[in-house]
């Protein structure tokens, strides 16, 4: 049995090497998730050492350890129990499901009519896709993803709204707790490296998006083609590859009973080799979500 990795001086090297080169945190965290950090670890880790604080001290230690994976809870999933989710215009059958982490994927939740025309509104609105700054807040761009995006509601056009209501249906989530469907694009070599949904709570930047809504606590994503090669959504440490199909919608949920963000989400768009790749994302919230002014 491997030993945990210990953040000796090593890493602090490591981390002030790269932070000087201007490398992004969820960049750094990544890495040290490669190298056996747990991701809670990592990031408290991060945390800490922008901090100011030594992160090799007994209380610093305590405190990694507290963020390992038998951290996470797992309770009473959200998602609605059964074999086929209802709405009032739609029975999608579970094709897929996982109880730790919570996914299932779900057929019949789209007709191929709805996607056509979700990927002629995004056609003629995405732009670069952009990330939460980790510091700031602020939307950027990075490396790490590489796509094309817009977000878009009911007011954009009448299906946006008719879909809202149809995934608060299916998922028993209130409507007004999901933020605006965002429509994406991935060309050729498009992919979104390995990362969290959810806002890590440790970094100055969440604390203003959760002003709006709370923390996320389930995605929905909505696929709208089949890339003729690549393009899989992957949880890296679930050993789960979903392979995109037309009108199918993929949840998975992220945040327990007890506050707590589960490391197992983890998940990736990997590379389009063939062809493109449409998606609309669903994020859903804790509480009503406000879209920003």
């Amino acid at each position: 049995m491997n030993s945990l990795p210990r953040f000796d001086a090593a890493w602090k090297t490591w981390l002030d090497q790269n932070i000087h080169r201007g490398c992004t945190h969820q960049s750094l965290i990544d890495a040290m998730v490669a190298a056996d950090f747990h991701p809670n670890t990592a990031r408290l880790i991060l945390a800490r050492h922008l901090a100011g604080d030594a992160c090799d001290t007994p209380a610093a230690a305590a405190a990694a350890a507290a963020a390992d994976a038998s951290g996470y809870v797992y309770g009473t999933p959200m998602l609605p129990p059964g074999r086929v989710l209802v709405a009032s215009d739609c029975e999608a059958p579970k094709l897929l499901s996982c109880a730790q982490p919570v996914v299932a994927l779900l057929a019949n939740v789209l007709t191929h009519d709805e996607c056509d025309r979700l990927i002629e509104i995004g056609r003629e609105r995405v732009r670069r896709s952009s990330v939460v700054d980790p510091d700031s807040g602020n939307e950027i761009t990075i490396d790490e993803r590489q796509s094309e995006g817009a977000f878009v509601n009911a007011s954009t056009d009448a299906l946006v709204g008719t879909i809202d209501r149809r995934l608060a249906e299916l998922f028993q989530q209130p409507a007004e707790n999901g933020e605006d469907l965002h429509i994406l694009r991935y060309g050729v070599g498009g992919e979104y490296r390995p990362h969290f949904d959810y806002f890590p709570e440790e970094q100055a930047g969440s604390r203003h998006h959760m002003q709006r809504g709370g923390q996320r606590v389930a995605t929905v994503i909505l696929y709208l083609n089949e890339p003729a090669r690549g393009g899989d959504t992957t949880f890296p440490a679930a050993g789960l590859t979903i392979h995109p199909r037309r009108g199918c919608a993929l949840y998975f949920e992220y945040l327990n009973e007890l506050g707590q963000s589960d490391p197992k989400t983890l998940h990736a768009g990997t590379p389009v080799e063939h062809g493109e790749k449409w998606i609309a994302t669903k994020w859903i919230r804790r509480e009503r979500f406000r879209a920003q002014q």
